[in-house]
């Protein structure tokens, strides 16, 4: 009896945006939750309740992520077996052995932030041990397109420290977004007084957001770079992602979602948004928006881009 093999190739990239959406979820919930850690220490337990909106999004977001690429990978039921298998080579045992506790601990130190009290040691301490836990998902988030060798177009250190930026920017602007809307739905916008403390309250956090974009813009420019006159295979790989999802990648990652935000706060500046609180609401939530909306479309054309096919002479 002769004997048939039949392969089952999949047509089209392996990763998809389930991988996209991982990254995407999971990164903002690191970054909110060092936002709601950062804004703890700095300002002691005062401003409790965008703090308390950034505490309860990082699980939420966490979960997100860990539900996508458990479908992506599938047999989620058999989570379990990675804390028995040993592998620390590999990011993907870091993500399914550090991401489930941190979810878990994120929504322990969100419960901690119910209620009036403004200082909780034992919530500091909380947060200040979730801190290197928060810091080895994000990595592992950065690692997983740049630990594989032969995607020339995610096997790079740049990769890996933009992906950080970007956990800390699309974090923040999701934490403003939301806390404006929680604001609006509750009627505090309507009250000068309460707006005024806030718009005072949060600069510092505003200005933290421009940096992280301006140092997430340096590292893509210094990634490009080593793409652009790199080895032939570099070249080659950009030249393919580009012409397969150029216009997703440059005009709604890095346009929309980057520069058009440093573009208008420049704008409400000039335009005098100190005197305007209105005016810095309205940035604050398009800026937000944007950043988030670029942050998705930025990760998905990453992904998808990095596998594309490159030419057969590139490996001769």
């Amino acid at each position: 009896m002769d004997t048939e093999i039949i392969y089952h190739i999949q047509s089209g990239p392996v990763w998809d945006w389930k991988v996209a959406l991982d990254l995407y979820l999971g990164g903002a919930g690191v970054g909110a939750l060092l936002f709601a850690v950062l804004m703890d220490e700095k300002y002691q337990g005062r401003y409790r309740r965008i703090c308390h909106t950034a505490s309860w999004l990082a699980p939420l977001l966490i979960l997100g992520g860990l539900v996508m690429i458990m479908l992506k990978m599938g047999h989620p039921a058999q989570l379990w077996q990675t804390y028995l298998n040993y592998n620390p080579t590999s990011p993907l045992w870091w993500g399914g052995v550090f991401q489930p506790l941190l979810l878990l601990g994120s929504v322990v130190y969100a419960l901690r932030w119910q209620g009036e009290r403004e200082q909780d040691a034992g919530r500091k301490w909380l947060g200040r041990l979730l801190t290197p836990i928060a810091v080895v998902v994000g990595t592992y988030h950065g690692l997983l397109l740049a630990a594989n060798v032969s995607r020339p177009l995610w096997n790079t250190g740049p990769t890996v420290i933009a992906a950080l930026f970007g956990f800390a920017s699309t974090g923040i602007a999701m934490v403003l977004l939301v806390h404006l809307i929680r604001m609006r739905v509750a009627g505090r916008l309507a009250d000068e007084a309460h707006v005024g403390t806030f718009l005072d309250n949060i600069r510092f956090v505003r200005n933290i957001l421009v940096a992280v974009i301006v140092l997430q813009l340096g590292t893509l420019f210094f990634w490009w770079l080593s793409l652009r006159y790199g080895s032939l295979q570099d070249q080659q790989s950009l030249a393919v992602a580009t012409d397969l999802y150029g216009p997703m990648f440059w005009w709604l990652g890095i346009g929309l979602g980057l520069i058009l935000p440093l573009l208008l706060g420049a704008f409400a500046v000039m335009r005098g948004e100190a005197e305007n609180r209105r005016l810095q609401i309205s940035v604050i939530g398009i800026t937000s928006a944007l950043i988030l909306i670029g942050g998705f479309f930025f990760r998905l054309a990453l992904v998808l881009g990095g596998q594309g096919e490159l030419p057969l002479n590139v490996f001769s």
